[in-house]
């Protein structure tokens, strides 16, 4: 396996390589120039924190906002749950919400309310709900069919028999939303270069006044950052599947 990927990396990378010339030198003058000329800047922490703030609620609106329309979306795509043909529909749905990527939510959600958080949030929430229904339904579709057909000698009720499945598998989709929740905060801070709020919003501002100090201060919070949630987020899954 390693020696095709190898193969494939070569021919891809003369391919690119052969259209898009890239003096590499310049490339590493220009980043040490960055760094040398950056610095941190204490003047916009206070910016910063505030954008990193804007950026935490944009993932968690989403993530909570999609959660709860993706669980019952995931239910009606599992042909185990819902009936065949409403299972095929939905799920070629939720398909085609995540073909699109969120920097083109991100756009969208930037024409129809202007920039700021609020457009991520809408932007993000979309993305999430296609996302999270793909986790959610592999999830569903993991339930023993035994359960299932004890649960079905109970009740024949849609809602309660994809709720009595949560309840079984709950370690599974608490941390899938948790990894989603990861993914949105790093999005929410690129969605931001589109103007959809956010960090990136920050960053991209003075990437245009030539801050270089500014945007190399904003970048390291961003880290900083995303880099604690990512523990606390590691722990908090550890935890919920070892209870």
């Amino acid at each position: 396996m390693v020696i095709p990927l190898l193969a494939a990396l070569v021919i891809i990378s003369a391919f690119l390589l052969g259209f898009h010339q890239v003096n590499w030198s310049r490339a590493m003058s220009n980043l040490i120039t960055w760094i040398s000329e950056g610095g941190f800047n204490t003047d916009v922490v206070a910016e910063g924190l505030y954008a990193l703030l804007d950026t935490m609620y944009i993932s968690a609106f989403a993530t909570a906002a999609g959660t709860l329309i993706a669980f019952p979306l995931a239910a009606l795509s599992t042909p185990s749950i819902a009936p065949a043909p409403i299972a095929s529909v939905m799920r070629m749905f939720t398909s085609l919400i995540r073909t699109v990527p969120s920097l083109l939510y991100a756009v969208i959600g930037v024409i129809m309310v202007g920039p700021g958080p609020v457009a991520g949030a809408l932007a993000l929430t979309i993305y999430t709900t296609g996302y999270l229904a793909k986790l959610f339904y592999e999830t569903f579709e993991n339930v023993d069919k035994e359960f299932l057909d004890v649960m079905r000698t109970f009740t024949h009720s849609l809602p309660l028999l994809a709720h009595l499945v949560y309840l079984k598998l709950r370690k599974q989709f608490i941390t899938n939303i948790m990894f989603v929740f990861e993914y949105n905060l790093r999005t929410a801070a690129v969605i931001g270069f589109v103007g959809a709020g956010g960090i990136g919003y920050y960053i991209s501002q003075y990437i245009s006044l030539l801050r270089y100090d500014a945007v190399f201060t904003l970048v390291l919070l961003t880290f900083l950052f995303v880099g604690v949630i990512d523990i606390i987020s590691y722990i908090f899954r550890k935890k919920v599947l070892k209870g």
